[in-house]
């Protein structure tokens, strides 16, 4: 816990100005807010005496300073939040960028969307009501017993009983208050999770006619935030109901004998006024301040899982001297590579995979689904590391490659046509981000895309929509195409490229793919042998193992998986 509280100060400081300037005005209007109770008793004490005007003015000057710095503190230190809350979004999500991309298939997306959006809007709203006001009700606190006791001494004594017990509610209370407050924020994120999950399966949910089904399960998990929230709500509002039980029968304890003391003419009835006021100044402070501190210990719960994702380490990181390669001259090998999926410790995708191809070679990897073929894709892009053996290029382990350096070598045609919420032109300038117009226009002819693009009213600066909707998929692979031309890699990787389009967008798109492949290093993983034929080598991939290499005629005459998987096709 201390450790999150000194990274948070790292981000407040940097800010610590606006802080500053919000601190001195909480502190300005505690004081001033104790100097009226001064006032008041003047004031009741002077009656019609001739300086009652004198001392209204003074008093309603104290109630305007207090409406003034109420504003300062509330726009500086909006201000000062605002600045931490959006270098923290930016830091954490820049550490989760970088992580491995299996940190992906182990975390849920929504719960990294929740952390950066709802957390921090949680964190920054208790920033801006609890940080300083917790503040300024302690100095409230402080001052105002400093003034009781100087109004009476006696009374003060009365007063002073009370302290023990609310420190034992605040304290025991207030911790069950923070754990359950952590625990209903992770039963929340679980249920934005589930969301997500549904509704991007929304199709697969409907074919299957599982809606019922889907909100029955939608209405367990949010039964289950619902109760955590209500036992939230329910502890809350028992430290916050024990707090000002406690306080108000102490002021009625307190008017009961500050009265007698004015009959006994111990003090006047201006003074018994002024510690009353007081009294209900703390009061009012100390039942703020369980509100305060409540907030605060649930913002040091979110505070720690926020850190928990800005804290994270890729497991994939560059070697501590890297080198640099801009080419492919000699080929690429696995060797003797065996590999483990975290989620599966006890089955290899991969067992002991040995293969190589030579730069410029077209090489196929085939085989049946789930026999690793896409696994070896993710360890050449060093998406994962090997559990065994080693993967190099020109003889150089990948390991030992600069990982910018390594993935700028590929131009990746993926299976799930990845499109931006941007243009066309944005989307096709992920290949080269400070490619000139024509270079784009020139990528996009190549991948047979101006055929539609031309049609569009906004050509290239039409928006595609989310996650491109509002184009075919034929017409999204061949975006996705003219970014791998535009990029122009050394090693082209086509994962599936043709899997999900009709017959007519396929010609196209292994028209422009045929483009792409002259005179580069190609890798192709299908599991259509049709795609395979043209390739100088193909290697069959069968339970995580390589079963056969060779060309198509050669893999025929053998007779084996290869030739089954051609007569089934």
């Amino acid at each position: 816990m201390r450790s999150n509280i000194r990274q948070l100060f790292c981000y407040i400081k940097p800010n610590l100005h606006y802080f500053v300037v919000a601190f001195i005005a909480v502190l300005f209007s505690a004081l001033t807010i104790l100097l009226f109770g001064r006032g008041l008793s003047s004031i009741i004490d002077s009656g019609a005496e001739h300086d009652f005007t004198t001392k209204l003015v003074v008093t309603i000057f104290i109630v305007l300073a207090v409406s003034l710095t109420a504003f300062i503190r509330l726009y500086f230190i909006g201000i000062g939040s605002e600045k931490v809350i959006a270098r923290m979004r930016y830091d954490l999500y820049s550490n989760v960028t970088d992580l491995q991309p299996s940190f992906f298939e182990n975390t849920g997306v929504q719960d990294v969307i929740s952390a950066l959006i709802t957390d921090t809007s949680v964190l920054q709203s208790i920033i801006n009501s609890s940080l300083l006001t917790i503040l300024r009700n302690f100095v409230i606190l402080i001052g105002s017993v400093a003034m009781l006791l100087y109004t009476d001494l006696h009374l003060t004594a009365y007063a002073a009983a009370i302290i023990p017990i609310l420190l034992i509610i605040m304290t025991s209370l207030g911790k069950k208050v923070c754990n359950h407050a952590r625990f209903a924020q992770s039963k929340l994120s679980e249920l934005a999770s589930l969301s997500e999950e549904n509704f991007r399966s929304i199709v697969t949910i409907k074919s299957f006619v599982l809606e019922e089904n889907e909100k029955i399960r939608f209405k367990e998990h949010l039964d289950s935030v619902s109760k955590s929230y209500i036992r939230l709500v329910l502890l809350r509002a028992i430290l916050v109901t024990l707090v000002i039980s406690c306080v108000i029968g102490s002021l009625v304890v307190l008017i009961f004998f500050g009265i007698k003391e004015v009959l006994s003419n111990n003090i006047t009835i201006g003074e018994l006024s002024s510690f009353v006021f007081y009294s209900a100044l703390a009061a009012g402070a100390v039942n703020n301040l369980s509100d305060n501190i409540s907030d605060l210990q649930r913002g040091l719960g979110i505070v720690e899982r926020l850190f928990e994702f800005k804290n994270m380490k890729s497991s994939i990181v560059d070697a501590d001297d890297p080198i640099k390669i801009c080419s492919v001259r000699k080929g690429i090998s696995f060797n003797g590579v065996t590999f483990f999926y975290e989620s599966r410790p006890g089955k290899p995708a991969l067992n002991n995979v040995s293969f190589s191809m030579e730069a410029g070679q077209a090489v196929s990897i085939v085989g049946p689904s789930g026999s690793g073929k896409s696994t070896i894709l993710k360890l050449l892009l060093r998406f994962y590391d090997p559990s065994k053996g080693s993967i190099t290029i020109d003889g150089n382990n990948i390991k030992s490659i600069a990982l910018s350096s390594l993935r700028s070598l590929f131009g990746l045609v993926p299976q799930d046509h990845m499109i931006f919420s941007c243009s066309i032109m944005e989307n096709i300038l992920y290949g080269k981000p400070d490619a000139e117009y024509e270079e784009v226009r020139q990528a996009a002819i190549s991948a047979y895309a101006m055929e539609f693009i031309d049609k569009l009213p906004d050509k290239f600066d039409t928006f595609v929509g989310k996650r491109g909707l509002k184009l075919s998929e034929g017409q999204k692979q061949r975006i996705i195409i003219a970014r791998a031309i535009l990029k122009n890699p050394q090693v082209l990787v086509l994962d599936e490229a043709t899997s999900a389009l009709d017959y007519k967008s396929e010609n196209l798109v292994q028209k422009a793919l045929s483009k792409l492949m002259q005179n580069r290093t190609t890798i192709i993983i299908t599991h259509r042998l049709s795609t395979a034929l043209k390739t100088d080598k193909i290697i069959v991939i069968n339970h995580g193992e390589v079963e056969e290499v060779g060309t198509h005629e050669s893999l025929i005459s053998k007779d084996g998986l290869y030739a089954k998987l051609v007569k089934i096709q």
